[in-house]
């Protein structure tokens, strides 16, 4: 199996991001509808943590494309947007799990229209805390890996892994949205520099 480059993490991290901005208004219609016609509070509430998810794509996809297009904006740190990350998705679950229990709160007599929309309405809620919850792990892996000394002794033990692995040195930040040309210009002056 080949090694994941780092325009296929981006291009999946776009890709997810860019559901969750696409999925919004849907789930807003299901769960507001659901919401008022059942008179429950609980799956509607839900749009909560959509709309920050809805906020935090919307804000990262336009700071990358100002990035890539060679603006020197940095809004959120990648520690900053892991901790986002990690709060949408664990303020989510909870919501997840009581929202399918108030949704069958009538025991055997409940109504089935409402059951089908509040179910409908959470589909988006799972998506979406799926989504959170692999930026927020893999962003948790990333900073596990990488070194936390920035000593030159502590960078070659970095790169060379334990038990002769070799890792990759990535870098802090890499932006959703290559920039194919600013990335070899890139390299060839850190080529010039050695």
């Amino acid at each position: 199996m080949p090694p994941i480059t780092t325009q296929q993490t981006s291009s999946v991290s776009v890709f997810l991001r860019r559901i969750a901005l696409v999925q919004y208004p849907f789930a807003w219609i299901l769960l507001l509808a659901h919401g008022i016609s059942a008179e429950k509070v609980v799956p509607a509430l839900g749009l909560l943590p959509l709309t920050a998810s809805f906020l935090l794509s919307g804000l990262l996809l336009h700071r990358d494309a100002l990035a890539a297009a060679g603006s020197p904006i940095q809004l959120l740190s990648p520690r900053n947007v892991m901790c986002c990350d990690f709060a949408i998705a664990w303020l989510q679950l909870p919501l997840l799990i009581f929202s399918w229990i108030s949704l069958t709160d009538g025991g055997y007599r409940y109504d089935t229209s409402q059951t089908i929309l509040g179910t409908y309405g959470t589909v988006f809620m799972m998506v979406d805390c799926g989504i959170h919850f692999y930026f927020a792990l893999t962003d948790v892996f990333h900073i596990l890996l990488s070194p936390s000394c920035e000593c030159p002794h502590c960078q070659s033990v970095h790169r060379r892994g334990r038990g002769g692995i070799s890792l990759p040195a990535d870098e802090e930040y890499t932006p959703l949205q290559s920039d194919v040309e600013g990335q070899e210009s890139s390299r060839e002056a850190a080529m010039e520099q050695v």
